[in-house]
Formats: structure tokens, sequence, C-alpha cells
């Protein structure tokens, strides 16, 4: 579908529509509703709203009040960025373009109705609706990481904010000669190269002020899963005797207490800094009207 038809079927369907769109806006224009402030649907909202000069009404429904670069924050880990850096306000969104965003989380749609029911309670109805929820991770397959105070000590920062300021943190405070350890999911999961571009920038770190240091990835796939040959490259040339990859290691559970990742074969390894990337799905949106769950992959 491209630009004009979107437009087009916009407003149809706020003609086509039986229910009334005032619980939003107030206003009797077309309706488009977008689940998740992130890359997908900060952009979409965007020229939605630009594209139809005005003439639809959009709304974001994201519960965080800033926008954080998930790619870019591997710059922070690799210390060449601040998280600050990478911290964008959803102000211009609002104030230049006319985009409504509500501090909320969807948790339920009616595609019958038309409705997206909040975690606040509240209802909003749509004539159109974007969903891009951002993922959500499957802590049941890493037992250990349910345990008390697990999640605290050992991080994932595969959503940027906070974790991704603590795993700096860890880093810097790790002795020079120390492992640092980083498990990857099996496929899918958000961002295929996104573990190795952080294995590079870890490691650039790592040879510049912690040279003894290493870096060891701990990869549930066969091989890389994105851009092998580039990153092997990259890492014989410029941190040959840094990182290890051990592909096929596929990490079942977490021993939180003494850092140490567990395979599916058994094999146990500890490492000073343990950065456990979880197995993940799509946000989790409970759908009606007999639809499969969003979150079935």
């Amino acid at each position: 579908m491209d630009r004009r038809q979107f437009l087009q079927a916009a407003g149809a369907g706020a003609l086509a529509a039986t229910t009334g769109c005032a619980s939003i806006t107030g206003s009797s224009k077309p309706q488009v509703v977008v689940i998740g402030g992130g890359y997908g649907g900060a952009t979409a909202a965007k020229y939605v709203r630009m594209w139809s000069e005005g003439s639809i009404d959009v709304t974001i429904v994201e519960p965080n009040p800033n926008f954080i670069s998930c790619p870019l924050s591997n710059l922070v880990l690799g210390g060449s960025k601040q998280i600050a850096d990478l911290t964008t306000s959803y102000d211009a969104l609002v104030r230049h373009h006319g985009i409504k965003l509500l501090r909320d989380t969807a948790t339920h749609i009616d595609p019958e109705k038309r409705t997206v029911t909040l975690q606040s309670g509240q209802t909003l109805s749509y004539d159109r609706l974007i969903v891009s929820p951002g993922v959500e991770f499957l802590w049941d397959e890493l037992p250990g990481m349910k345990a008390p105070g697990a999640q605290t000590k050992i991080l994932h920062a595969w959503k940027a904010g906070i974790q991704t300021v603590a795993l700096r943190l860890q880093l810097e405070s790790m002795p020079d000669g120390g492992v640092y350890a980083m498990t990857i999911p099996p496929q899918p999961y958000r961002c295929p190269p996104g573990p190795y571009e952080r294995a590079c920038q870890i490691a650039h770190y790592f040879s510049v002020h912690k040279p003894k240091s290493k870096v060891l990835l701990l990869d549930a796939n066969e091989d890389v899963t994105s851009k092998g040959p580039l990153f092997k490259k990259i890492w014989k040339e410029r941190y040959s005797g840094i990182i290890e990859y051990r592909p096929s290691f596929r990490t079942v559970d977490i021993d939180a207490g003494s850092s140490t990742a567990i395979s599916e074969l058994g094999d146990k390894v500890h490492a000073d800094v343990l950065n456990v990337i979880p197995p993940q799905r799509a946000g989790a949106i409970a759908f009606d009207a007999g639809l499969a769950n969003i979150n079935k992959r």
C-alpha cells in the first residue's frame, strides 16, 4: 500500500465506521492509533500526519516519556556516547506535527469494534491501527533470571535506558584481565546484528582501557546471524585475542549469584560481567474476535 492508498483507506474507514472517535480527540477526522513510540511507531505517526496535511488525527500510545535510540546504545557501552546523546523528547511530534501522545500501554485490541484498551482502563476508537509494540522478554526460558535480584545484577541492556548505563558501569568496574560474556538468544530476536555490534564496541573499549580483558560471545545460533563475514573479519583484524566466539551455545539457565551461564548441554561459563540477552517475541497485546494473540511466532 502506497501513501495515497493508505490515506484514502483511512478516510474511507472513517466514513464506514459505526463507532465514534470522539474519545480520542473530540474530532470528526479519521483516527489513526499507533501502538508504540519506537523507530517504527514514531516514524509512522509522523508521516501519516504529514502526508495527510493534518486531515487525519494521529495518537501514539507509548509508556516512556522520551525516545532513546536502542541501536545506538551500544556506543554508550563502548564509551563514545552518553545516554543523553541518544535521548529525544516526544515534544516535537506533539508541537510540530500535532500528534497526540498518551503515556500508557496498550493491552487489548478488538478489531471488530475497532478499539484499543489501555492499561489505565481507557478505550480508544480507531479507523486504522498501526501496531509497533517492541519486544517482550521470555524470562520463563531462563528460570534463574526470575530469582529475587537476578535481573538487577545480570543485565540485558536490550532496551536502551537505565540498564545501558548500568551495564557500562559494570564494564568500567571490571578489573583488567576480566571476562565479559554475552549470551545471544536463538532467532528471531530484535536487531540481528546488534549483539555482534555490541561485542565490537566493548572490545574497542577493552583494547584501549583494559587490554588484558576478554569478550566472550555465547551464541545460541549455529553462526553469526547477520553480516557474518564482515564481523569475523573485524574480529580477526582488530580484536584478535580479545573476542572469542562460541556458536551453538544455547543458554537455558542463569546462576545469577555466580554470574554463570548454563547451556542446554550442561556447560557452565562464568564471567566477571555477564550480559544476558533473553529470548524475545513481539510485545504482549491480546486480540478479540477469534484472532491469534500477537505474541504467536
